[in-house]
């Protein structure tokens, strides 16, 4: 493919999953394969406009756009040069499409007039830093503005939704979790509203993100002001893992939204059953209503549902084009100054001391079985090549030094082992064609002798642990492309192939 070309890839979106198709009393889909959490969508008459979230990864705020939840394309990242960090809201008010960022130091907002292909810079919402983290926009009947936050927060806003006008007001106590289920805290997260009928709904997360496999998950209350009091539903928790033997894990953090035909949906995240080192998939379940108006999980899909969902999303790269394709990202930076194309190839200018530290430019894998190839070359002090890389200090890479080897980094457990797995294996040439394979958590590693054929190298290594039980960070493990050192490395071609 032309990895920097139209955006003319379509990935099935059941892919490897197909043995995990339905979640527990209720059907599950995957929207979004890959680590792409904290979903929030929002409908503008027949379109309807998405973002999930990398955490910081830059750059980041990928912008979706669908015209009937199944079939979704990207228009490009809102932010080109922030990670996402903490959960956001989309939003659409006044023919203006916004985005709100939440955090300890603060509140931020985009925002972008039609099409919705331009975005401006973040607007710090100060005075915020205690509104918690997350958010959630809502507008009132005569047009007043609100954003939630966690912890049952809530300010008024500007009427051009850029500025806080009150100090943050507890409205929302969350639901009651009862103390026989296995969650990782409290945790009133996530503020999703809308408003049917006469009633305001209030779509929180409780439970705790990972934790347990049963921690996460989304909450209903409703009440006939945006400020409250709030009745909690009856049906709640609406979405939840109930055991650790059901397809999804930490099931959570919902928006709910009308789609086609009238027909309601649950947009949500996540984990595959003993797969959190691939992060929080971007799930959809149908939606019905009571009689007396409280959302429940539907048990059959609308019509039309028994196609693939697919989204258009490129992950090889014959780096063809004049800049880096979609597909890529790095943890915390992207300085775009290391970065040179043309001729073919990519040219990546080296830094820092070990591939971990090299702000390796990183894919969001769609598979949970895959493999990613590259031919490299190098020159000066550097070493480069392939790595699966979950933060500077959990990745495992393959690349070709200066001193004429193939090094083997696997980097897990700081302070238990750090280093490398082989001691090097002879290669005196400067250009070299490399595989990494992730075999659903099993990572081994190949080259191209001088012979053409693939060699793997003895040792093959258990990476489940790469996941945010044990590092943090919410991330997830990627493939990707690094340089190391002093000097550079030119990359002909990457390519990813899902197992």
């Amino acid at each position: 493919m032309k990895g920097n070309c139209a955006l003319s890839v379509v990935l099935t979106a059941v892919f490897c999953f197909a043995s995990l198709a339905h979640g527990k009393d209720y059907p599950v889909k995957v929207l979004l394969p890959g680590n792409w959490a904290d979903p929030t969508v929002v409908k503008v008459g027949q379109d309807y406009y998405l973002t999930a979230n990398n955490d910081d990864h830059v750059p980041s705020v990928m912008i979706f756009h669908s015209r009937n939840l199944r079939r979704w394309e990207p228009l490009g990242y809102a932010s080109p040069d922030a990670g996402q960090g903490l959960a956001t809201d989309i939003a659409w008010y006044d023919d203006k499409l916004y985005v709100y960022g939440g955090g300890g130091r603060g509140a931020w907002a985009m925002v972008s007039e039609p099409p919705y292909t331009q975005w401006s810079a973040r607007v710090n919402m100060q005075p915020l830093a205690p509104h918690g983290i997350d958010a959630g926009h809502i507008a009132d009947g005569e047009g007043n503005r609100y954003l939630y936050g966690s912890r049952g927060l809530v300010v008024e806003i500007s009427p051009d939704g850029l500025r806080a006008r009150t100090a943050p007001r507890h409205v929302y106590d969350g639901w009651p979790i009862p103390e026989d289920l296995a969650v990782e805290c409290f945790c009133l997260e996530s503020p999703k509203l809308f408003k049917r009928g006469n009633w305001y709904y209030l779509v929180s997360a409780q439970g705790g993100t990972a934790g347990p496999a049963t921690s996460h998950m989304a909450v209903v209350a409703r009440s006939t002001d945006v400020m409250g009091p709030w009745v909690e539903s009856p049906h709640n928790p609406l979405i939840w893992t109930e055991s650790a033997s059901e397809a999804w894990w930490s099931k959570g953090h919902a928006t709910l939204i009308e789609g086609p035909e009238g027909h309601w949906h649950a947009i949500y995240h996540g984990y595959p059953n003993g797969q959190r080192s691939f992060g929080r998939c971007t799930l959809i379940s149908p939606v019905q209503w009571t009689a007396d108006g409280w959302p429940v999980m539907a048990s059959t899909w609308p019509d039309g549902w028994g196609e693939p969902v697919t989204v258009e999303w490129p992950l090889s790269d014959e780096f063809d084009g004049p800049e880096l394709g979609v597909q890529w990202q790095s943890l915390h930076e992207l300085d775009r100054r290391r970065y040179r194309l043309g001729e073919g190839k990519l040219e990546v200018r080296a830094t820092g001391d070990d591939p971990g530290a090299s702000y390796p430019l990183t894919v969001n894998p769609k598979d949970l079985a895959y493999e990613v190839e590259a031919e490299l070359a190098i020159e000066g002090d550097v070493t480069a090549g392939l790595i699966l890389f979950y933060s500077p200090q959990a990745y495992v890479s393959l690349g070709l030094s200066h001193e004429g080897k193939l090094i083997r980094d696997l980097h897990r457990f700081p302070g238990q082992f750090r280093g490398n797995r082989s001691d090097g294996v002879p290669y005196p040439q400067k250009r070299i064609k490399l595989r990494l394979r992730n075999d659903r958590q099993d990572a081994s590693a190949y080259y191209q002798d001088a012979r053409g054929r693939w060699v793997k190298l003895e040792r093959s290594d258990d990476i489940s642990a790469m996941q945010h039980n044990l590092y943090g960070g919410f991330i997830s493990i990627r493939p990707g492309l690094f340089a190391a050192g002093q000097g550079k490395a030119a990359f002909t071609y990457f390519t990813y192939r899902g197992l």
